[in-house]
């Protein structure tokens, strides 16, 4: 709780999987499933969603920055014939969404309203105008006077997920008795994989559920050349 007010939780289970360096080969990963909740995701005088005392039990739900399925690997293999290869691969699922209705039938100042849920929700996987990222069908606004079922940040109606992988193939040449000169080559975003933000979750908007842009985060391909001389130091005798 925040000053005996807010509530959080987080349980998780956690795998490590790692090969010391041997044979030329060494990796690194870590697969976490986890399951965060909070009655609400800022920091210092939070506001939550709710107010009304009848309902103030939905604040507790996922938190905002819940991912289920995170997992990472990282690797470095030393080749024959100079070559080296090292990556870094990520994968992990979307955060939850909550889904917003206009609130002008509920009448109730600060609190949220939320859109009816009709059935599970349906994932279309589209994206672009005019192609719903989840059925749209599921939703319905409200216009009475009483609060949508739905609840804070849905765990079924998640943002879509992220994997990348950024990769580097080194090549060291002699140059002489002293010297080695290491070439480089190396991708970022190796696939060219778009990270996607989440859909429009307002029900009473014409764009419900779309996905029109792709995150901050989300550079395109870059790759890049270079070159770095290595001396080598000979002990004396």
């Amino acid at each position: 709780r925040f000053d005996g007010m807010y509530r959080t939780a987080y349980h998780s289970l956690q795998v490590a999987l790692n090969k010391p360096f041997s044979n030329g080969l060494f990796f690194k990963g870590a697969y976490t499933w986890a399951k965060a909740m909070n009655e609400a995701d800022d920091e210092g005088w939070a506001g939550v969603s709710w107010n009304d005392p009848a309902v103030m039990f939905r604040n507790f739900a996922l938190a905002g920055y819940d991912r289920a399925h995170t997992f990472q690997l990282g690797f470095m293999w030393e080749a024959p014939l100079g070559f080296s290869v090292n990556g870094v691969f990520s994968a992990f699922t979307g955060t939850p969404n909550t889904i917003g209705a206009s609130g002008s039938s509920l009448n109730a100042r600060a609190n949220s309203q939320t859109a009816d849920i009709l059935g599970d929700p349906v994932k279309l996987g589209g994206i672009g105008a005019g192609n719903p990222y989840y059925d749209t069908s599921t939703f319905a606004p409200i216009t009475e006077v009483r609060y949508g079922n739905s609840g804070r940040n849905i765990g079924s109606v998640r943002d879509p997920g992220w994997w990348n992988i950024d990769l580097g193939i080194f090549y060291r040449v002699p140059v002489g008795e002293k010297l080695n000169l290491e070439l480089r080559a190396e991708a970022f975003n190796l696939t060219n994989t778009p990270h996607f933000n989440g859909p429009n979750t307002s029900v009473n908007s014409s764009g419900f559920m779309t996905i029109t842009s792709t995150s901050g985060n989300s550079p395109e391909r870059q790759i890049r050349f270079g070159a770095q001389d290595h001396r080598i130091v000979v002990p004396e005798r």
